[in-house]
């Protein structure tokens, strides 16, 4: 064989040799490409997240219920939903023979209109019955205007406390252990749920029954538009949270530590320790990340070992 067809030989090898090499690299970058479209990111930020839950809470109130002296037409001066003073004019009752007038046996807000449960859900009454019926009550609410008949020994008013107010709420079992008893949380009654007017609570007593628990709340402040309501919808807020929030899919734990992956500004991905101080059911807030870091969100479709 000559010299020449030896060279050409060698070239034809060698850049069969290229070209193999080529497609390996080639695929290899095609690979990683396609590997990383399957990786999802997000940018660390400040926010602002609510650690609580929504519920429907039991109004208690602090409340005493007054029957009528004698029977007749009942005339009301003091307005539903009013305060009166010890001892004011709030109604007469007018049966033909005799006026009969109604003065307010002790200060606060009055309301003609009662539900039957004023005697069964008072505060320093929440028995093992109230809780094992929490979902069942019933009410046979009546409401009383000026002109109305009553009769002699008819639940006719109520006076209302409006230093206190209370709510009932059942607990689920992924919060139940996170509370305790004097704590302070914040109660948002607002249904557009903007928390810009957030009432303070204290949890006054945590009751068990049954295998489930109850939170008794004690509000700070009155709502006259729950006075004759038994139900409402609220947010227990626990913690209202401001710092770098992850979503709690990128969160894993490792026998190091709980863990982040990185997604680095040279396309590389790397672990990091990370401390969670609270959490919603989507978003974490944590230590140990930067503004503008990006954190994967689906560390899952990620092979790099979790080892620590």
């Amino acid at each position: 064989m000559s010299n020449n067809q030896e060279n050409k030989n060698r070239k034809f090898i060698s850049w069969k040799y290229f070209v193999f090499i080529i497609i390996i690299v080639m695929g290899l970058i095609l690979f990683f490409i396609l590997k990383n479209d399957n990786i999802d990111t997000v940018t660390v930020n400040y926010q602002e997240i609510v650690s609580g839950f929504e519920t429907e809470a039991l109004v208690i109130r602090n409340e005493k219920v007054y029957h009528s002296p004698i029977s007749g037409t009942l005339n009301i001066l003091l307005d539903e939903g009013e305060r009166a003073s010890y001892g004011q004019k709030i109604a007469y009752i007018d049966n033909e023979e005799e006026i009969y007038n109604i003065y307010a046996k002790e200060s606060g807000i009055i309301s003609y209109a009662y539900d039957g449960l004023e005697d069964t859900l008072r505060f320093g009454n929440i028995t093992p019955n109230v809780l094992n019926n929490f979902n069942q009550f019933e009410r046979d609410y009546h409401q009383y205007v000026s002109g109305n008949k009553v009769k002699d020994g008819d639940k006719l008013y109520r006076n209302i406390n409006n230093y206190f107010l209370y709510l009932l709420i059942k607990v689920d079992s992924n919060w139940e252990n996170k509370f305790n008893n004097n704590e302070i949380v914040f109660i948002d009654h607002d249904p557009d749920r903007d928390y810009s007017d957030l009432i303070e609570s204290k949890i006054k007593k945590i009751y068990k029954q049954n295998e489930e628990s109850y939170l008794l709340l004690d509000l700070k402040q009155y709502l006259k538009r729950w006075n004759n309501t038994r139900w409402v919808d609220i947010k227990l807020i626990k913690n209202i949270y401001n710092g770098l929030a992850v979503p709690n899919s990128a969160i894993f734990k490792t026998p190091s530590g709980t863990k982040i992956l990185l997604y680095t500004f040279d396309h590389k991905i790397k672990s990091k320790n990370i401390e969670v101080i609270d959490s919603t059911d989507k978003w974490s807030i944590v230590n140990n990340l930067e503004v503008g870091d990006e954190v994967v969100v689906n560390p899952e479709k990620v092979n790099y070992g979790r080892d620590g």
